[in-house]
């Protein structure tokens, strides 16, 4: 099957400006990118379906670097708190969704924030059970390091005072004793995987869903992370049977958690080696998050008389990264704070130092902020920088000063400066904590805007349009070590191509908030058009 795809503006990715241009694919590979139709002429069928998008901007597909498959799956589908300003609007928007949701088994909401609040007090389980006091609810917090229940999950969860903390996890208790409702990190599973018990049918709607929203944003390929809060839903299998009944409208690439258990990572790697579902690399947690205290700093938080502290020994996280770099694993560590990240560097410098280099691409996820030296280590150590632009609007400045202080506050969410380095820096949204949307993250790269959409957070560390695509595009085909069959457009490459619907190169950055993807194609198959994107 033959497929040209034509247009004015075609960002292949190979230079910093759209062209003309005219790409034929047939059928899942890009056979050759032409300056016009009349340049492919030789080469085409009589059965050739032409798309012409005239003045709107054709570009490789969105690789999403950073997202939760599954938990963003239930999201979709979980009650939406992210417009909430106080405890009590998140009762009311619980009231608002009861009719919705009252028959399911639980209640589960995200994306609640009490750093935006007027009283950024932690909200307690008193909250919820005057409202909600027979059906069980949790509320994930925005970052999904501490989620929010009431008295009927923690009564079903079995959760008392007695209920000892589990590792790197923290069951939050008032001044009394007595447990408040907040489960922090991976106190949070207790609950979790209660909530989370889902049929197999069940599953397999969310999924449909995901896939149906993720080709809507264009969104090619992806990087599922593990994380503690996705252990109860995930369920890799179903991938291969959306797969065999071409419903799967995207690549997903896999990094399984490492926890130092490589012999599970070897047969996950022999299960998951599709071209559509592959296993990339390990994950491991190195730290939490600076809005909870649970970042790892080099030195005390402004606000609290400790650094923050690791989700293992320092030793022994250090060792499982040498031994997965020996066994030729990618290794990416979600670092947060400044000595979480200076760790992940010394770490993979230690593991280089007895492996030699292993060409193995490792990154670091987050880097919410960073000593000025460790920037040029990322170049020196090949080490890929996984940033997520959207946070910037997510979460509030004051919250990061208050935490930080001015000082560490200016190496807060850098992005240019990593490219200043020398170094790669790739760019996903970490679905479900914020909204999917590659032009929201976009935006916020070129204009480093916060959620005012009027101030801007470290400001010289804006990207140019060209460089947030590349980020977006190519950077991660490199991280997934697929850069020679995805993320630009050029011959023999795979045919993962998408439309929007007007030249971001000639947008304003409001208009590049609005811009819709209105054609998406992958492995050459149209997953989603919009009525009326082509002439």
């Amino acid at each position: 099957m033959q497929q040209v795809l034509m247009g004015n503006n075609v960002f292949t990715g190979l230079e910093d400006i759209p062209r003309q241009a005219a790409i034929l694919v047939e059928d899942n590979k890009i056979v050759k990118v032409g300056t016009s139709l009349q340049d492919l002429k030789p080469l085409l069928h009589d059965n050739v379906t032409v798309y012409n998008f005239e003045d709107s901007l054709i570009m490789p597909g969105f690789h999403d670097f950073h997202l939760h498959l599954f938990p963003g799956a239930l999201q979709l589908e979980s009650v939406d708190l992210s417009e909430t300003k106080s405890a009590e609007d998140v009762i009311d928007v619980l009231k608002k969704e009861w009719d919705t949701h009252k028959n399911k088994k639980w209640i589960i909401g995200f994306s609640w924030d009490n750093g935006g609040w007027e009283n950024t007090a932690l909200p307690t389980k008193e909250m919820l059970d005057k409202h909600f006091p027979d059906h069980p609810i949790v509320l994930n917090h925005l970052e999904c390091h501490y989620c929010w229940v009431n008295s009927k999950a923690l009564e079903l969860a079995g959760i008392t005072e007695e209920t000892p903390n589990p590792q790197f996890g923290e069951i939050v208790k008032d001044e009394n004793g007595k447990v408040t409702g907040i489960l922090m990190e991976k106190a949070q599973s207790l609950v979790q995987e209660l909530a989370y018990s889902f049929t197999k049918d069940e599953k397999l709607n969310m999924l449909n869903n995901f896939f149906h929203y993720t080709a809507r944003h264009g969104i090619t390929s992806m990087n599922d992370m593990y994380a503690p809060f996705s252990e109860s839903l995930d369920d890799f299998d179903l991938l291969y049977e959306l797969e065999e009944s071409q419903e799967l409208k995207a690549r997903v690439h896999l990094q399984p958690k490492m926890e130092g258990n490589l012999e599970h990572a070897k047969l996950f790697l022999e299960k998951y080696n599709h071209p559509k579902v592959k296993m990339n690399g390990l994950k491991q947690f190195i730290d939490g998050v600076i809005t909870g205290h649970t970042a790892y700093m080099l030195e005390d938080y402004e606000d609290v008389p400790h650094r923050g502290h690791t989700t293992y020994p320092l030793q022994e996280l250090e060792d499982w990264i040498v031994e997965a770099d020996k066994e030729g694993f990618s290794v990416r560590l979600h670092a947060i704070g400044d000595g979480a990240v200076k760790f992940s560097l010394d770490a993979f410098e230690k593991a280089r130092k007895i492996n030699g280099n292993r060409n193995t691409r490792h990154t670091i996820e987050h880097i919410e902020t960073i000593r000025d030296e460790d920037f040029k280590r990322f170049k020196e150590l090949d080490v890929i920088a996984s940033v997520q632009p959207y946070h910037l609007a997510a979460l509030e400045q004051k919250v990061y000063l208050e935490r930080l202080g001015e000082e560490r506050f200016k190496n807060t969410y850098c992005s240019k400066s990593f490219l200043n380095a020398g170094a790669i820096l790739a760019l996903g949204s970490d679905f479900p904590v914020v909204h999917i949307s590659p032009m929201r993250e976009i935006f916020h790269a070129v204009t480093r805007k916060d959620n005012t959409l009027m101030n801007s957070w470290n400001e010289e560390e804006k990207l140019t349009l060209a460089e947030t695509l590349k980020a977006y595009t190519y950077a991660p085909a490199f991280g997934c070590f697929r850069e020679n069959e995805l993320g630009t457009l050029e011959e023999n490459k795979l045919a993962d191509i998408i439309v929007i619907n007007q030249n971001l190169f000639e947008s304003s950055p409001e208009e590049i908030l609005g811009a819709k993807v209105v054609f998406t194609m992958c492995d050459g198959k149209v997953v989603y058009e919009l009525e009326g994107a082509t002439v």
